[in-house]
C-alpha cells in the first residue's frame, strides 16, 4: 500500500510537470491547426473559443478534473475526442508488444539458462556474441536487416504498413511481424543476458552445491533450485522490457510506418497537438509505475526471503 500510495503521488506530480513542461512549448493547437494561414485575429478568436487565453493554473485545474472523469481532452488539429484517437493506436501497438513479448521473453529464458548452465559450447558463445551485437545496434538498423530479409529477399511479410489506424485484427496481423520481429530482437537480448549471468551466478551457490552432493539429478536441480533463485533479476528486466515495448517504440513504428501509438507520439509532437501529446505521456508513465509495482510483487513471491525480511 505505501508503494501504491508513493506511486500515485508520483504520477500526479509528474502529470503536473508534463503539462506545465508541454504548456511552455512554442505554439499551440490553434497555431498547429491555422498554420500559414492564421492571422493575429484567427488565433485569438480559435485560442478564446477554446479557452486557451485563460491562465495555466486554470487550464490545468480544467484539465486534471476533465482527465479525472475519463476526458482525455479534445485535438483541435484533429478535431477529434483524443480518446478516439488513442484507442485504436493503442491497441495496435499492445497487439505488436504482444507478438514481440511472446516471441522474446521465453526464449530468452530458455536460452539464458541453457547458456549459463553450459557457457562453454560453442554455439553459447556464438549466441552471446550475437545478443551483445544486438544490444549495440540501434533499432532503425535492426529494422533495415529484416525488412531487407524478410520483405525483398525472402518476401514473407509486407516491408511497410499501409493499413488505417482503425483496421481490423486479420487486416493489423500481417503487418505487425516485422516490427514485432525487430523490437523481439532487442528485448532477447537484453533478457537473456540477465537470465545468462543470473544463472552463473545462482549456480555457484552453497545451496546448489549442496543438492548436488545430494544426488539430486539435473532436471529436478534446475527446476527446484536454480531457475527460482534466478528468475528474480529477470522479472525486473522483463518488466521494464514489456512497458518499452508499449511506450518507447517510436523507431520502429516509423521504420516500418506501424499506425501505433509511437507513430501518432511523432506526429502530436509535429503538430503541437498538446491536447494528444499529454495522455500519451500519462500513460507511459502510468505503464512504468504498475510495472515497477508488478515486478517487486512478483520478486517476493520468487524470493522468499524478502518476504521473511518484510515480516
Amino acid at each position: 500500500m505505501r508503494r501504491v500510495v508513493f506511486s500515485l503521488a508520483t504520477f500526479i506530480a509528474l502529470a503536473v510537470v508534463s503539462f506545465v513542461g508541454v504548456d511552455a512549448l512554442p505554439g499551440d493547437g490553434c497555431t498547429a491547426l491555422l498554420g500559414r494561414f492564421g492571422t493575429n485575429a484567427k488565433i485569438d478568436a480559435c485560442r478564446q473559443e477554446n479557452n486557451l487565453n485563460d491562465s495555466v493554473v486554470v487550464r490545468l485545474k480544467d484539465w486534471s478534473g476533465d482527465l479525472v472523469r475519463g476526458d482525455l481532452g479534445y485535438s483541435i488539429k484533429r478535431d477529434e475526442q483524443v480518446s478516439e484517437i488513442i484507442i485504436p493506436r493503442l491497441r495496435n501497438t499492445a497487439v505488436m508488444a504482444a507478438v514481440a513479448a511472446l516471441i522474446a521473453f521465453p526464449s530468452a529464458i530458455v536460452v539464458g539458462l541453457l547458456l549459463g548452465r553450459y557457457p562453454r559450447k560453442r554455439i553459447s558463445k556464438a549466441v552471446n556474441q550475437f545478443s551483445v551485437i544486438a544490444m549495440t545496434l540501434p533499432e532503425f538498423v535492426i529494422a533495415t536487416v529484416l525488412w531487407l530479409v524478410l520483405s525483398i529477399w525472402i518476401p514473407i511479410f509486407p516491408g511497410v504498413s499501409v493499413m488505417p489506424s482503425n483496421a481490423s485484427l486479420l487486416q493489423l496481423l500481417p503487418n505487425v511481424w516485422l516490427p514485432a520481429l525487430t523490437l523481439a530482437v532487442v528485448i532477447f537480448a537484453h533478457s537473456m543476458r540477465t537470465m545468462r549471468a543470473s544463472v552463473t551466478n545462482v549456480q555457484n551457490m552453497p545451496f546448489v552445491e549442496s543438492a548436488r552432493l545430494r544426488g539430486t539429478n539435473e532436471r529436478k536441480m534446475i527446476s527446484r533450485h536454480i531457475v527460482p533463485a534466478a528468475l528474480p533479476p529477470v522479472v525486473n528486466v522483463v518488466a521494464l522490457d514489456g512497458a518499452w515495448l508499449l511506450t518507447g517504440t517510436f523507431v520502429t513504428e516509423a521504420a516500418f510506418n506501424f499506425q501505433g501509438l509511437g507513430r501518432l507520439a511523432i506526429d502530436a509532437i509535429s503538430d503541437r497537438d498538446t491536447a494528444l501529446i499529454l495522455p500519451i505521456i500519462l500513460f507511459g508513465l502510468a505503464v512504468y509505475l504498475v510495472s515497477s509495482i508488478l515486478a517487486d510483487s512478483l520478486v517476493r513471491v520468487f524470493d522468499p526471503r524478502l518476504r521473511s525480511n518484510n515480516r
